[in-house]
């Protein structure tokens, strides 16, 4: 059993695997920008503790020095690649053949977008706030209806979404937490919505994944796509996309390659099997970035998600009650338990520079408004944002 405990120096974690309690300055010392920073930009990029840049150098050592053993290179990454996609699946609430590896969050959008059979007449949804919005050259192409989920008061609810989705809706796509505000989508409100009507759920996780605990087979989601330089830590040019065992076979791969030819000739490696999501990859991937997602994935199940999403969201209710202290405009909805929040600031990018040069790194935008947006992690502190606070009074 995981316990949390308060202590003089915070918040401890003590769990089975680590023998031992875990104090937050000694996990801030994996970190060494924090001696100088305070950074509470994960939403933008997260930062890369020591453990994640080993695993960077494992693989580059691995191939330097030809250290292979009886078996091809190849085979070495691609073994490392499955051991990682199942740490993946087991993070997420999914199984392995439910999980394929792509580039960034939007190239796993489109093979879900690219790989449904479009009929004229059908109609996609998405909020008016998606970072990746689910208008594409496919679903213009297709004559797909593009239906936009508007936000009311900073939240998207659920009962517009219901006026929006009908019979001839294919795709519902969400964030699980907007990158604008950081409002959280209840994904199984959403997803029963989309089933309903026959419709898939999509989601955008990349602003959710290694912040709060998530379980997409308990939720109901039919796809989801992360990205893990943010919140998971790294590595980038490598994401991956989670499919639901039912939607695998019915999801057409978007492009094909050595890896899942179709063409029946002479194969230069064993075929990938049809039932697993590891048909939508059809060439080498980011091993590098395979090696380094590993050593993410243990940093943070050592933690324990419980440890880390308590610390996360402790930190932004405490900005949240400091920022509404101040009277300022909050864009996050009150009581929203996400990673993010943000604020309405006039001359926001202008503010983040000024704060940058005294290292202090959040981001400004003029987009939807202007706006200061702080996000979190759980190798930050109260005193972290105390001194964000200090500087904007």
């Amino acid at each position: 059993m995981r316990r949390l405990g308060f202590t003089a120096s915070g918040i401890k974690y003590e769990g089975p695997q680590d023998g031992g309690m875990v104090g937050i300055e000694e996990i801030r010392r994996d970190f060494p920008v924090l001696r100088d920073w305070v950074y509470l930009d994960n939403a933008f990029v997260g930062l890369m503790p020591r453990q994640v840049r080993e695993g960077y150098d494992r693989w580059a050592d691995e191939w330097f020095n030809f250290e292979v053993g009886n078996r091809t290179i190849l085979d070495g990454w691609l073994e490392k690649a499955g051991l990682v996609r199942g740490m993946i699946a087991s993070f997420i609430g999914a199984s392995p053949r439910e999980i394929a590896y792509t580039m960034c969050t939007g190239s796993g959008l489109n093979i879900v977008i690219n790989g449904t059979d479009w009929r004229e007449g059908d109609n996609v949804v998405f909020p008016e706030w998606e970072h990746n919005p689910l208008e594409t050259h496919t679903t213009r192409q297709n004559g797909v209806e593009s239906r936009v989920w508007r936000p009311r008061d900073g939240r998207f609810e659920v009962s517009d979404l219901e006026k929006l989705v009908d019979d001839r809706t294919r795709l519902v796509q969400v964030s699980q937490v907007s990158y604008v505000n950081g409002f959280r989508a209840d994904l199984a409100e959403v997803a029963d919505v989309a089933h309903v009507h026959g419709a898939k759920l999509l989601v955008d996780a990349t602003q959710a994944v290694g912040a709060i605990k998530v379980d997409y087979k308990r939720d109901g989601a039919d796809y989801v796509s992360v990205a893990p330089y943010k919140y998971l830590m790294g590595p980038a040019g490598l994401a991956f996309l989670y499919v639901d065992s039912e939607s695998i076979e019915e999801l057409t791969p978007d492009r094909t390659g050595w890896k899942n030819q179709i063409w029946e000739g002479a194969h230069a490696e064993a075929p990938t099997p049809e039932d697993t999501a590891e048909k939508f990859e059809y060439g080498t991937i980011n091993f590098q970035g395979v090696y380094a997602l590993e050593e993410s994935l243990k940093y943070l199940n050592r933690l324990g998600m419980d440890y880390v999403e308590k610390r996360v969201l402790d930190d932004t209710g405490y900005l949240f009650k400091r920022l509404d202290e101040l009277g300022r405009e909050i864009w996050t909805p009150e009581g929203n338990e996400s990673p993010v929040v943000s604020f309405a600031q006039e001359g926001a990018v202008k503010l983040a520079e000024r704060l940058k040069k005294g290292k202090i790194k959040v981001t400004g935008r003029e987009a939807h408004g202007g706006h200061m947006r702080v996000s979190a992690h759980f190798y930050n502190t109260r005193g972290d944002v105390d001194k964000l606070i200090e500087a904007i009074s």
